[in-house]
């Protein structure tokens, strides 16, 4: 390589580790700030704390939601991976997986609201975290099922019930009263788990 060659790529390779850092700034900055002002926070408050002007904010993420997908990319992962194993979990131990299961998904949601905001899109008709989704649908029709089968549930539990239990979470976190927010959560999924008990638990 030549000499000229070498001093081209030392300022490419610069700008590309300077952008990536930016981004990296951006994607923290969005995930402190969605976790203390919700998914619709002003994404002014991202650049301001990134470091940087709201125009290489929407450089880097044209929208809104191409923002909230980068930043919760790796939780919808593990968040279907997790209702996969409760599912695979069910066809030896139903009733643990499912209880832990519900459990989980209580503390998802009470650990970060913005999440569990995401975790709800699916049902409001956003194209957020498809793949993820999908796998988490396939996941739960798999998991109530098999713990239904093994008569671990009640015989009148459905999927739905689930995303039920996700919106009382959700509500009792987001608005919280005098109770405080993980311990509400956590009671409400207590009763609920006692309430669809059934009779192999």
């Amino acid at each position: 390589m030549t000499t000229t060659g070498v001093a081209q790529d030392v300022p490419e390779k610069a700008l590309r580790v300077d952008a990536e850092r930016r981004r990296q700034a951006l994607l923290c900055a969005a995930a402190s700030v969605f976790l203390a002002e919700g998914l619709d926070a002003p994404l002014e408050s991202v650049a301001r704390q990134a470091g940087v002007g709201i125009a290489t904010l929407y450089r880097r993420f044209p929208t809104r939601d191409a923002l909230v997908e980068e930043v919760f990319e790796a939780k919808m992962t593990a968040y279907a991976d997790r209702i996969e194993a409760a599912a695979e979990q069910a066809t030896s131990d139903p009733w643990t997986a499912f209880r832990d299961y519900v459990r989980d998904l209580c503390d998802m949601q009470v650990t970060d609201p913005a999440f569990g905001r995401v975790l709800l899109r699916p049902m409001q008709g956003s194209p957020l975290f498809a793949d993820a989704h999908a796998r988490a649908m396939r996941a739960n029709t798999r998991l109530v099922s098999r713990v239904r089968k093994a008569k671990a549930v009640r015989a009148d539990v459905r999927e739905s019930d689930l995303y039920l239990v996700a919106v009382a979470i959700g509500a009792l976190v987001t608005e919280p009263g005098p109770i405080p927010a993980e311990r509400a959560a956590c009671r409400l999924a207590d009763l609920f788990l006692d309430a669809v008990k059934g009779p192999a638990a």
